[in-house]
């Protein structure tokens, strides 16, 4: 008896558990997938580093896990609210409460046992899509295939029961605790609302809000030019102000927007204005701490999201352009080419060198970058499988792989196309910029650009600077690097100085590896991109949840005032405006701060770190990704929340 009223208790209040369900759903699939991603055997072999992506990915599900407990003990009582009357006419029909909690604990056994199943085959296929995204990451051939991991499945399971568990021991205390009376009545109680407070403590509120989060900014300014612990204290103190700030901005600013827009009569009496006003007031006076906190949940997530792309998309664009050669020792002192001949050595017993060639980069006096001569630039263009190119003894070339700099190189070619080093003048009158990846920070220059000039130039220059490249059989292994270091700081080492050449005070060095490099940087940009992904979206759907249900707790309320409005004549068109409005309001103002302060960082990140990734418009491009996977799921729950609502009113 109690399984068949269960389901028909399922079945009759569907509309209730729609937003619930999907939650639920959504969340599984998410922890299935990207469990079985961090446990998938095909990923973790692809670096000795790919753990770093298994006991992240773990240790935010159990994060995952605690935060939705949470969610799911709301969305709980968010029901048990919709069916209090329900409740109450069993106890009066002589139910026990013992087995009207037995009746609720089937009811969502069903739902909970329907959205698991849902979200693990949904999860499944996902979790496919997810390799193959991470094997293209890594150039691995790859198909499409449903990836299922049982060690996922476990974890999932067991988060599950206790994220599900959490809500339903919730659930059974309200019914036990709760008389008749009180849920026969409880609709009808008046909803507790916060005192208004007056226009002008409102506006002072605002104003110290503000200035609150511009000390913040400063403060976090402050911070992050200290190299002592010290930091840490201005960074605490500039976050408390930060979210002090908006917290407050967020209870006090609509507020007053409303009351402001109250004061015009002819916007006021405007059609339906009043009551539209009305609502709006209403909501945002009864639920402003949850829309603030959303709105600054929303940030957190979106940043997350942003921050976690950008960087991981920045190392895969890096890459290639950070690590060209197969392996190099970059040395910022004026050492003799005989230095490297024991290195080499070294290195040819550990992987064969098949070529090599070792070179200065020679100081362009009264200019910002350094030089190199034509043939030891003709070889590293050879190395790299470039054509070799030619220049006159009186010209030279630029050579700039970072593509910001390349419009301010070319005006300044045009305003000055002659060059003077070592007393000889040099012209570019065709405006010669090369841009193939060299790595132009550490080998082929150390701003991001170099002067390419004839050798005879070349030769009358300081050479303070030394690069040893070598070409290794199968590109060498990503061990290499740590054995060059160990080598490089070992007493096998002894370098010489050239004639009357001085060490500086500090010897800037640089071993690069290209294997290392792309496997570490790969693994970096999986772990980051992959763990801010799972959490920010975790956290969007769970503050869309919470958005939705506050907006639906407020149903009876609701549906007495729309009645009033049927009654005094209101067609059924407008109603459905007005709801369409209100609800659009609702859903918009969470928005307001996401929206800034993502603008903001996609500017900021453009400004100060484009120069630093070599693809243009990546920035850009991955704040789209986010914003248009943010408004997915927002659209989604404001499309359930304004469904459910349009039926419980009209």
């Amino acid at each position: 008896m109690y399984l068949k009223l269960a389901l028909r208790n399922v079945k009759r209040s569907a509309r209730d558990y729609v937003i619930y369900f999907i939650t639920i759903v959504l969340i599984v699939m998410l922890m299935y997938s990207f469990l079985a991603l961090a446990f998938s055997t095909d990923i973790t072999s692809m670096s000795e580093n790919m753990s770093i992506l298994t006991t992240g990915i773990t240790g935010l599900s159990v994060v995952v896990t605690l935060i939705s407990s949470f969610i799911v003990s709301y969305a709980v009582r968010f029901i048990l609210g919709q069916r209090k009357k329900e409740f109450a006419a069993y106890e009066l029909l002589g139910m026990e409460i013992g087995s009207i909690q037995k009746l609720f604990l089937i009811e969502n056994t069903v739902i909970g046992t329907a959205a698991f199943l849902a979200g693990i085959s949904l999860g499944t296929e996902l979790a496919g899509i997810l390799t193959q995204i991470v094997k293209n990451i890594f150039d691995a051939p790859h198909s499409y295939h449903a990836s299922f991991s049982i060690r996922a499945l476990v974890l999932t399971i067991l988060f599950f029961m206790l994220m599900y568990g959490t809500g339903m021991v919730r659930a059974v205390h309200i019914i036990r605790r709760e008389k008749i009376v009180d849920l026969l009545y409880d609709s009808r109680k008046n909803e507790v609302i916060s005192r208004q407070k007056h226009s002008s403590l409102q506006l002072v509120l605002v104003i110290c809000s503000v200035l609150a989060i511009i000390a913040g900014m400063f403060l976090i300014r402050k911070g992050l030019s200290i190299q002592t612990n010290t930091a840490w204290g201005y960074l605490i103190g500039a976050t408390a102000l930060l979210l002090a700030g908006v917290y407050e901005i967020y209870r006090c600013f609509p507020v007053m927007l409303i009351t402001f827009a109250k004061r015009k009569k002819r916007i006021l009496y405007s059609k339906c204005n009043l009551f539209y006003f009305g609502q709006i007031g209403h909501r945002i006076q009864s639920c402003g701490r949850v829309i603030a906190i959303t709105a600054i949940l929303f940030t957190l997530s979106l940043a997350a999201m942003f921050i976690g792309l950008v960087m991981g998309a920045g190392y895969k664009a890096n890459m290639k352009a950070s690590y060209p050669y197969d392996a190099g020792v970059a040395i910022d002192a004026p050492l003799t080419r005989s230095s490297f001949d024991g290195l080499i050595s070294f290195v040819d017993e550990k992987c064969p060198v098949q070529k090599e060639i070792i070179y200065y980069l020679y100081d362009a006096n009264g200019y910002s970058a350094d030089a190199l001569a034509l043939s030891d630039y003709n070889t590293l263009r050879s190395i790299l499988g470039f054509k070799k190119t030619e220049l006159p003894d009186d010209q030279y070339l630029v050579h700039c792989d970072t593509w910001t700099y390349t419009e301010d190189i070319k005006t300044a070619l045009k305003t000055r196309p002659k060059i003077t080093l070592a007393g000889v003048s040099l012209e570019n009158p065709q405006g010669r910029i090369y841009e193939e990846a060299m790595e132009q920070y550490r080998m082929a220059g150390t701003n991001g650009y170099v002067l390419v000039v004839p050798d005879h130039v070349a030769k009358k220059l300081p050479a303070n600077k030394i690069r040893l490249v070598m070409q290794l059989e199968n590109g060498g292994i990503p061990e290499l690097r740590s054995e060059i270091h160990g080598y490089l700081n070992s007493e096998q080492w002894r370098p010489k100085l050239q004639a009357g050449a001085v060490l500086p005070e500090h010897v800037t060095m640089g071993v690069t590896v290209q294997a290392w490099g792309i496997s570490n940087s790969l693994t970096g940009f999986t772990s980051i991109s992959f763990c801010g992904l799972y959490l920010s979206i975790i956290f969007i759907l769970l503050s869309c949840t919470v958005l939705a249900f506050e907006q639906l707790s407020a149903l009876d309320h609701n549906r007495r005032s729309y009645q009033s409005l049927d009654r005094i004549g209101v067609s059924e068109e407008m109603q459905r405006k007005l709801i369409h409005r209100e609800l659009s309001t609702f859903f918009l103002i969470p928005l307001i701060l996401p929206s800034v302060v993502i603008f903001v960082l996609m500017v900021g990140a453009q400004t100060l770190y484009g120069a630093y990734i070599l693809q243009k418009g990546l920035i850009p491009f991955y704040g789209f990704i986010t914003i248009s996977v943010f408004a997915m799921i927002y659209l989604v729950y404001y499309e359930a929340a304004y469904s459910l609502f349009k039926r419980n009113i009209l």
